[in-house]
């Protein structure tokens, strides 16, 4: 019997396909829609201008004004009112809290944010400012040994979500297999996808590597060979997370719900693709980072939704 717990758990692991990259505020991670589509990074060189008779004058430079991070979004699903509370109760605090991002890594302060409640809270559109405290963007002024401990942070948190998928992918093939039922639609078996030598398990040895040969601690301005194989690891990363979004989006279109084993291996390809997506996104900045390190200006995005 499908149960509704169920299929909205499906609905949520789906409505996270959207991620491209990470954007994280304070503790809370935002994914898919709940990040803007164009995040303007800019500001203003403070001037003071005095003028003296005969048209003479003086420029003072006060400093960098960056200008407030702005955007609209929309949280969405059965945590979407919840996840909208998490940012009010931040905005009330007015403390300093963290803003990450692709090549962003600021201090700031939620100086206006505003939820609408909306189709009985399962989507929530809200609008946000943030006013930067200081402008620390990631750059090649950034030292080196701060970039490989970001990168191997990431790489962590990157391995964790890829071993977590594995085995929640191991159970529900083993949970499949109990039920003695056909999966009906099913376009690549899930055994392929998380057993040994599948594209998600190539992306955790990689991963491992990855993390072995960054953190903190670790000079990478000293140390190419660690950056070329980092490069290489984060490389075919991604081209396995690629490879497990799309023969997940290929199961998730075409397994029809007939039975409990085709619900479960619906929800098991929900959970795979939303790993990978999320993986992908740190994958992406640590990808990022990593060419920052070795002063290279090639694109960052190894992963991306549209597989």
């Amino acid at each position: 019997m499908v149960s509704l717990l169920s299929i909205e758990n499906v609905i949520g692991s789906i409505g996270r396909y959207g991620t491209t990259a990470p954007v994280t505020l304070g503790s809370v991670p935002l994914y898919g829609m709940e990040i803007p589509d164009v995040l303007t990074n800019g500001g203003q060189q403070r001037l003071e201008v005095h003028w003296l008779p005969g048209g003479t004058k003086i420029v003072d430079r006060l400093g960098n004004d960056p200008a407030r991070f702005s955007w609209n979004a929309r949280f969405t699903g059965p945590n979407a009112l919840a996840r909208a509370q998490l940012l009010s109760q931040m905005r009330d605090a007015g403390q300093p809290v963290s803003f990450t991002g692709p090549g962003i890594n600021e201090t700031v302060i939620i100086a206006e944010y505003a939820f609408d409640y909306s189709l009985k809270g399962a989507i929530i559109p809200y609008r946000i400012q943030l006013e930067r405290q200081s402008t620390s963007v990631t750059s090649a002024s950034t030292s080196t040994s701060a970039l490989s401990s970001l990168i191997g942070d990431d790489a962590a948190s990157a391995l964790s979500d890829v071993t977590s998928a594995l085995s929640d992918g191991a159970q529900a093939l083993s949970n499949i297999s109990a039920q003695g039922q056909a999966v009906i639609g099913q376009v690549f078996p899930l055994a392929n996808m998380v057993g040994a030598g599948s594209a998600l398990a190539s992306v955790s040895d990689k991963l491992t590597m990855v993390q072995g040969l960054s953190g903190a601690g670790i000079n990478l301005a000293s140390a190419p060979d660690n950056v070329a194989s980092i490069v290489t690891g984060l490389k075919a990363s991604g081209v396995n997370l690629m490879t497990t979004i799309s023969q997940a989006g290929a199961n998730i279109s075409g397994i029809s719900i007939q039975n409990g084993s085709s619900l479960s291996a619906l929800t098991a390809n929900a959970g795979l693709q939303s790993a990978a997506v999320d993986s992908g996104a740190l994958v992406n900045r640590g990808y990022a980072n990593t060419l920052t390190a070795g002063d290279s200006s090639e694109s960052w995005q190894l992963v991306s939704a549209a597989a």
